[in-house]
């Protein structure tokens, strides 16, 4: 199991590929599936994102790290294939 803070939020990615998200009084578990499908989504969003930590009005709780990276040139932005196993 993988763990990790976010700040208001803590995930954790389980061995079988489930995705938990706990904040404040919430609980979200999604399925393997769920989890890769919200992966792909949120890579097609990536530059979305970027701009949006740029111009963030509350930047004392974006991580400096997470700043430069926004800031960084990506030469890679296109997604990456994932082999998935058909049924």
């Amino acid at each position: 199991m993988s763990t990790r803070d976010l700040g208001k939020h803590v995930v954790e990615l389980h061995t079988l590929g489930m995705l938990d998200i706990t904040g404040e009084g919430v609980r979200i578990t999604l399925a393997a599936h769920e989890a890769l499908d919200l992966l792909h989504w949120l890579n097609e969003h990536r530059e979305t994102l970027r701009e949006a930590i740029k111009n963030s009005p509350v930047a004392t709780e974006v991580p400096p790290w997470m700043q430069e990276a926004a800031n960084r040139p990506d030469g890679s932005t296109e997604e990456q294939e994932i082999a998935v196993d058909e049924p």
